[in-house]
């Protein structure tokens, strides 16, 4: 199972109260230690406005992980996920061979429908219905994954939502076949024919128990349209401040309470297990990378070493 390390950019309002350039200059650091510490990969989401309070410092997810793919060398670098309800897909796709060029072919390109009403109203755009909004992503996916691919002349494509002409798109990537599209959900009638017909990559966004379930129903999506169910792989991560049992450390980081569980997790607080259970549980079920996350990382190194330390009680190896 490959680890991977979310990256604090500000939605969990780890940075209330700090200066933007100190809040990044953290950032830096903390995406140096996941390199040196044996992560794989880094990740960002794309938040325009923190959780709780809007004045807490939400920087713009690309631009971050644009720089950092230029100052930390060797891991992936991926994002869960860019909002399609806030781009226009030929963008998207501009700014994913543009930072898959400067990341020397790193990125791994996540795409979702996003969930947040506040946020279309901070962009001013429309937030519809979710199931417009899978169909508004799947005219982006069918966008994006043509221009992102080696070879595909400029697209042409015309939607209930999205229109591009001849849109060629140059550089397309860094020099492999594409760009893989990583995507998160768990729906089985939508989101896995989407992630069936487009993605390299899905985070499931279930807990481990219902992970052969959803599996089982994502392979048979594979089926319907020909493709083999072992070329895509299957995703989870650690919620940035999930009141785990066996947290330790978490400096300054609010952790969750049950009101501030989104509706799509379908998670209690009160029935939370501990961290070490969980990757455990990850590994044994042959789960192809989990994003890992560390509260309070922004406070102190301690966060990290205690997951680490987590991490290889669950039975893992990381780093030396």
């Amino acid at each position: 199972m490959e680890l991977g390390l979310l990256i604090p950019q500000g939605y969990f309002d780890e940075f209330l109260g700090w200066s933007p350039r100190a809040a990044w200059e953290r950032m830096v650091e903390i995406a140096h230690l996941a390199e040196q510490s044996g992560f794989g990969s880094i990740w960002f989401g794309e938040h325009v406005v923190a959780k709780w309070d809007p004045e807490s410092i939400a920087f713009d997810g690309v631009t971050m992980m644009t720089a950092l793919a230029a100052l930390v060398p060797r891991v992936e670098i991926g994002f869960c996920v860019v909002n399609s309800t806030l781009r226009h897909p030929s963008m998207t796709a501009k700014m994913a061979s543009s930072l898959d060029t400067i990341s020397d072919g790193r990125l791994l390109l996540g795409l979702g429908a996003g969930f947040k009403q506040n946020e279309a109203d901070w962009a001013g755009v429309e937030f519809p219905a979710v199931g417009q909004r899978l169909r508004v992503l799947a005219e982006h996916l069918e966008v994006i994954s043509r221009m992102t691919r080696q070879g595909e002349p400029g697209v042409t494509f015309s939607g209930d939502f999205v229109t591009v002409t001849n849109a060629v798109n140059s550089p397309r990537t860094a020099g492999r076949d594409h760009i893989p599209i990583h995507m998160g959900g768990h729906g089985k009638e939508v989101t896995f024919r989407l992630a069936a017909r487009y993605a390299d990559e899905i985070n499931v966004d279930v807990m481990p128990d219902a992970l052969e379930e959803h599996r089982d129903v994502l392979h048979e999506r594979c089926c319907e349209i020909g493709r083999d169910p072992s070329t895509i792989r299957i995703a989870a991560g650690l919620n940035p401040c999930w009141p785990y049992r066996d947290l330790t450390v978490t400096g300054s980081q609010r952790m969750m309470e049950q009101q501030d569980v989104p509706s799509v997790m379908n998670m209690r607080v009160d029935t939370a297990e501990s961290r070490v259970a969980e990757i455990a549980a990850w590994n044994e079920l042959g789960l192809d990378r989990l994003v890992c996350a560390a509260p309070g990382i922004v406070d102190s190194d301690e966060p990290l070493d205690e997951l680490i330390t987590h991490i290889r009680d669950a039975g893992l190896v990381i780093g030396s």
